[in-house]
């Protein structure tokens, strides 16, 4: 993320249908920074970025999307060990493979930044000839947007995955906030909730189709072994956000906004 100018990579996001500040570059940046989401926890990030040209000279970025190349499947909150399985027992490697998602954050968003329909169906198939091109198994784009960003990948010849996420959403003349909801249930189902109690959400309960996937062709690189399923430890080691990630993000965030001229 530090080959590409934050400024860039945020005019961008901004303009996106679906941006989140989870795509921002100070939070993908403090993701690296931190050893959250490095190559060393299994998060080996590579930018993909097509430029506008104008009479061979470039004028600006057209199209950018971060992508990770994963050992493993942990951090994503959508799970593939069946696919794994299935190219174990058929002797193929399932990693390392591409995804295109916000390490450890489930929040839908825009993933394919581009400036019009055009740039974004072009980055789609960059993607894909970049898996081809590494010999990865396969593709993923997480948690995209529903509209712009999975109709550059179906058009680009990725499949929909569909998943249920639950959202809850306070009603017209509902509830003042989140303890007077809690308090509307029983004592066992409040203590439950509190458990997770995060604040106010907004967004209407719902399901989602949350993403696209390709699989590649690839040659059999070995014969599968005589046992019923990957443990965990042939998945990978289970990585997590560390705490420094969130003082970076602000940090970061923090320093661009003092750059900023008045």
């Amino acid at each position: 993320m530090r080959n590409i100018a934050a400024s860039a990579w945020d005019s961008l996001l901004a303009n996106q249908s679906e941006p989140t500040p989870f795509m921002q570059h100070a939070y993908l940046c403090a993701m690296e920074d931190s050893a959250s989401a490095c190559p060393e926890t299994g998060w080996k990030p590579q930018v993909i970025c097509l430029y506008r040209n104008h009479e061979g000279a470039e004028t600006g970025l057209a199209a950018a999307a971060v992508l990770y190349v994963k050992p493993h499947s942990y951090g994503e909150y959508v799970f593939d060990w069946a696919w794994a399985d299935a190219y174990h027992r058929h002797g193929l490697d399932y990693y390392p493979k591409a995804v295109g998602a916000v390490p450890f954050t489930p929040v839908p968003g825009s993933r394919l930044l581009a400036i019009d329909a055009t740039a974004r169906l072009r980055l789609a198939q960059a993607l894909i000839d970049f898996a081809k091109d590494q010999g990865l198994s396969s593709l993923h784009v997480l948690f995209a947007d529903e509209s712009a960003d999975l109709k550059a990948c179906l058009d680009a010849g990725m499949m929909l995955r569909h998943t249920v996420q639950f959202h809850w959403s306070n009603p017209a003349q509902g509830y003042a906030d989140f303890d007077a909801f809690l308090a509307s249930l029983s004592q066992e189902k409040r203590k439950n909730a509190e458990k997770y109690k995060i604040g106010k959400v907004t967004a209407p309960f719902k399901a989602a189709g949350v993403g696209a996937v390709l699989h590649l062709r690839r040659r059999q690189h070995r014969l599968p072994e005589p046992r019923a399923d990957l443990s965990r430890q042939d998945r990978g080691a289970d990585p997590a956000v560390h705490r420094h990630h969130f003082q970076l993000a602000l940090r970061h965030g923090a320093e661009r906004r003092a750059a900023r001229p008045p």
